[in-house]
Order: structure tokens, then sequence, then C-alpha cells
């Protein structure tokens, strides 16, 4: 069970997106366009992220600060140990909520 006390927003409207299947940004800046005052909030799962694997971090990282910059607040979960240290070294994760894969 996610904590959604963790947005920036309570209020705000959420929307869970694949990765795999969707353009972040494009999809942030029609959010934000649509209601200026309200910046979207964007739950990302982060386990089964195709683009990691074929494309790697840096493309990631490249498109969450565009998805970011384009007007949404940023989400991720399921966060594994590994992406989670990167995101800290590239000191990202004070831009995006982070939560960690739980452990087993």
């Amino acid at each position: 069970m996610l904590d959604f006390s963790s947005l920036s927003d309570p209020t705000a409207r959420v929307y869970t997106i694949d990765l795999n299947q969707t353009d972040p940004v494009r999809l942030a800046s029609r959010l934000y366009q649509a209601n200026p005052r309200q910046r979207p909030q964007l739950l990302i799962d982060c386990q089964h992220l195709e683009c990691l694997r074929t494309r790697g971090v840096s493309h990631l990282a490249s498109q969450l600060l565009l998805t970011r910059q384009a007007g949404a607040d940023i989400l991720l979960y399921n966060v594994d140990t590994v992406l989670c240290r990167i995101l800290r070294l590239l000191q990202l994760h004070h831009l995006f909520r982070v939560i960690p894969a739980p452990t087993a």
C-alpha cells in the first residue's frame, strides 16, 4: 500500500503511468496546461522499466527531469536499491519522491 501523504499536494489528481507505454513529458505537459494552478502527480512503478535495460539510467533520469520541467510532480515507487543509490549519487532524490521496493 502506498502512502499518499508523501505527495507534495495531497489534494492534487494522481495519475499512475506506465513508462513502458506512455510519454511522460507529453502527458505532464497536457495535464499541466489543462490546469496550470495544480501540478499533476505522476506515480511511476520502477519495478519493470524497460528503458533501464534498453537505454540506461541516464535516459530515465532525463525523462524524469523533463517530465518535472513540463509541470508534474513525480513519485517513484518499487525503486530497487541500485536505482535508489544512483538517484542519490546524482542528487535527484531531492527532486522526486522515492519509495524503495519492499524487502522480502
